[in-house]
């Protein structure tokens, strides 16, 4: 029953608004509070110690988990996907986690809580682009849409990427001032892996249409009761041969009425 509530058409709706209510939050979060953060220098946590972020950014990442969730229990439409749904549900769990658990403020300081948002939000992150790296692979012997086989190994590319630029940033802030625009990397991550999450559903809904789409027995039978011009032929032969068998019979009737005479 439960995987039969995941593979509904409802949960793929589902999904999708989830995604979209993501991306808007995030989106709303950037320009109500340009001025209170800087997307530039700054992590996209940062909105959430600040109106309206304080409710936004949470709901936001809650979305996010949501969609990862229901993409864990339907598939994301490929043969073999059980791994990719396990990353997934991991996934679910470490965005829950980031939301749950607020970043810290320059007041605070990194506290536990603080730490864990942290790294449960990296977590996520990772684990998305390992979900793209595998899809993209898997993707190349399966009848996925050209533009989904495209995305994924574009999302992988650019995440990786990102990667590589947070890990250089962190090691070395001082080369090519990347501790000056780290936030540019978290929000092209945010923005790639948001667009995997939305491909992912959308694959997953165009996988689950033929078995949602199959015409019912009794939907043929007005067709099954159409003549053909096959049938119409068979049926004027026949009526022919009766015709000629009944003419038969009616001549004979006067001969053995003489007969009898």
């Amino acid at each position: 029953m439960i995987q039969n509530l995941f593979r509904s058409r409802a949960a793929g709706v589902t999904a999708m608004a989830a995604v979209a209510a993501s991306q808007t939050g995030f989106a709303v979060m950037h320009l109500t509070q340009s001025d209170a953060v800087d997307p530039v220098a700054t992590p996209v946590s940062s909105y959430a110690v600040t109106w309206p972020g304080i409710v936004l950014f949470p709901a936001s990442v809650l979305a996010l988990a949501l969609a990862c969730a229901i993409l864990a229990g339907r598939g994301v439409g490929l043969a073999r996907e059980g791994f990719i749904r396990f990353l997934l549900g991991s996934t679910s769990v470490m965005l829950l986690c980031a939301a749950v658990f607020r970043t810290g403020t320059p007041e605070s300081g990194l506290t536990w809580w603080a730490q864990i948002h942290r790294y449960t939000a990296g977590a996520a992150f990772v684990l998305l682009t390992v979900v793209a790296a595998l899809c993209a692979i898997r993707m190349r012997d399966e009848a996925v849409p050209e533009w989904v086989r495209r995305g994924t190994w574009w999302v992988t590319g650019l995440a990786a990427l990102a990667f590589l630029t947070t890990t250089v940033n962190t090691f070395l802030p001082g080369f090519l001032d990347g501790g000056e625009w780290r936030g540019i990397v978290q929000r092209v991550l945010l923005v790639v892996l948001s667009a995997l999450v939305w491909m992912l559903v959308a694959n997953s809904v165009r996988a689950m249409v033929p078995a949602g789409a199959a015409v019912p027995v009794g939907a043929v039978a007005p067709a099954d009761r159409t003549a053909t011009p096959a049938t119409a032929s068979i049926g004027s032969g026949r009526f022919a041969s009766a015709a000629r068998e009944s003419g038969q019979v009616g001549d004979a009737v006067p001969a053995l009425a003489g007969s009898r005479s």
